[in-house]
């Protein structure tokens, strides 16, 4: 530390504070001052020293406070990357893993990394997710009765948990879980009963089983009655096309076995011939042996383009860009059916011969009609949407190809040319043609999600059907063209919170009346 005074007030301080009597006067007279300055002078040097004591103890206080506001910074930064564990969110994170797939017993060890010793036991996080169970099954007829009235197509599957069958019924846009009941058989009545509160339901489709396609009938029977819309019944094209996959690799392994054996009796003709044995009976037995390997490959790659040619016809546009009907998809199946030999296509060719195949397409083409569009525009958007699902009819050099390019290029220009008509016929399009669903795959996506359970457990029980069932509909999807929403929301539910752990604690009545508010005010 520097000096704190000049030396002439250090020195008028101590003669006054320490000199003897007359010192003060001397000091003046020999300074040529007055005794006053010398007093001043005095004074100024306690002010200074008490001032750098006091100055000292501020810095001192500031270097405190800095350091104290250091450390509340840093506990504001844990603090927000800390969550506490309270029994509500060890509630949650045991629920959460239940409706993920992921035990209890799996749950209790991922807990155990942050709390040790003080881990809720396997039986507590069980009360806990039976305990949601039980909300999740009070809330869901609620739900339901919001999403029922907007589902107009649906997917249902069956799966079985010890012998017991789980009723499933999914709206493919969605992905919205619509019925998750373990029930005591999978009959007709059974079926009707998950069918019948879907009261705008239009199309299911559905895999070849008795049970469903009974019950289907009885719904659009009991329609009927009321002379209400029929129910459309739409035969799965997954389990076929798998069924027509698993036969042709049957083909395959045919042709593969034939093609060995032929050369292995040619190996042995070789043999023979370079040992100098007598070839005439081995040159038989491998001459036939080659025919009927020839005869299968030839039968397999016949088959082969069969197949192709039966998938082509089962799309919603055929391989030039048409939108396909059910009098194209029958002829095309009529000349090519014929061409699937052997009892391993017997049960596709049953399943491509019933009418409910083709189902989607009677449902696309009167929708089309019945678009609130002008008819050349309609046609216009639908020809464009040929086209733009086969890219590869657009990108040779062929005259073919360029035709079709010069044809897309005047559809194109009429529907921007005429405006607003224009773009409400290719919304009104793409809607129709986005919802001609045909396939049973997409519930087997939801089915996933019961399989981990029923892989780890021999019994699932309907309270954690329930759990999973809602949490599923109020996730959001991390990808795809669903991304960001979760199976509620794209279906037109607005939930009163889009955390699925704040929806639980709601009681039947408060979600009711939340959701009644919020659709309303939509």
């Amino acid at each position: 530390m520097g000096m704190v005074a000049p030396a002439v007030q250090i020195a008028s301080a101590a003669v006054v504070y320490f000199g003897s009597y007359g010192s003060v006067t001397l000091y003046a007279q020999h300074r040529g001052v007055s005794r006053q300055r010398v007093y001043r002078e005095s004074c100024r040097v306690i002010v200074t020293l008490e001032g750098t004591a006091h100055q000292q103890q501020i810095e001192g206080l500031h270097h405190e406070i800095a350091t104290l506001r250091q450390q509340v910074a840093e506990d504001a930064q844990r603090l927000a990357q800390s969550v506490l564990l309270d029994a509500d969110k060890l509630a949650e994170f045991a629920c959460t893993g239940q409706a993920d797939g992921v035990s209890l017993a799996v749950a209790r060890r991922l807990l155990a990394v942050f709390l040790g010793e003080r881990t809720p036991s396997v039986a507590k996080l069980g009360r806990w997710t039976k305990a949601a169970g039980e909300k999740a099954g009070d809330l869901l007829p609620v739900l339901d009765s919001v999403s029922a009235t907007r589902v107009s197509q649906a997917v249902t599957d069956e799966i079985y948990v010890g012998g017991q069958p789980v009723l499933m019924v999914v709206e493919p846009d969605s992905l919205c879980w619509q019925s998750g009941r373990l029930a005591e058989h999978a009959d007709g009545e059974s079926w009707a009963e998950e069918l019948r509160p879907l009261t705008a339901l239009v199309q299911v489709t559905r895999d070849a089983g008795t049970g469903m396609a009974k019950g289907i009938k009885q719904v659009d029977g009991e329609r009927q009655a009321q002379q209400q819309a029929p129910l459309r019944d739409q035969l799965d094209h997954f389990h076929t096309l798998r069924e027509g996959n698993r036969a042709l690799r049957h083909q395959r392994t045919r042709a593969q076995r034939a093609l060995t054996k032929a050369e292995e009796t040619q190996r042995e003709l070789d043999r023979a011939a370079r040992q100098g044995r007598s070839q005439a009976g081995l040159a038989t037995v491998a001459a036939q042996a080659w025919r009927r390997a020839e005869g299968c490959l030839d039968n397999w790659t016949d088959q082969e383009r069969a197949w192709q040619q039966v998938q082509e016809g089962l799309r919603l546009f055929t391989p030039v860009g048409e939108l396909n009907t059910r009098t194209q998809a029958n002829a095309v199946l009529a000349a090519v059916l014929p061409r699937l030999t052997g009892v391993e296509w017997a049960k596709t060719k049953r399943l491509l011969s019933r009418p409910e195949t083709f189902t989607f397409l009677d449902r696309v083409h009167e929708e089309l009609a019945a678009a609130p569009a002008p008819t050349e525009l309609r046609q216009a958007a639908v020809d464009c949407e040929g086209l733009r699902r086969h890219p590869e009819l657009l990108q040779n050099d062929d005259p073919a190809s360029a035709a079709r390019r010069g044809v897309l290029l005047v559809l194109t220009s009429l529907l921007a040319l005429a405006g607003l008509p224009g773009e409400a016929a290719v919304t009104a399009v793409r809607g129709i043609l986005r919802q001609a669903w045909r396939a049973s795959s997409l519930v087997e996506n939801v089915n996933s999600v019961v399989r981990m359970q029923q892989a780890r457990h021999r019994n699932l029980t309907q309270g954690l059907l329930n759990l999973k069932r809602l949490y599923w509909n109020c996730r959001p999807f991390a990808a795809g063209r669903r991304k960001n929403q979760s199976p509620y929301g794209r279906l037109g539910v607005a939930l009163p919170s889009q955390r699925w752990w704040e929806l639980i604690k709601l009681t039947p009545e408060q979600l009711k009346a939340e959701l009644s508010a919020r659709m309303e005010a939509a």
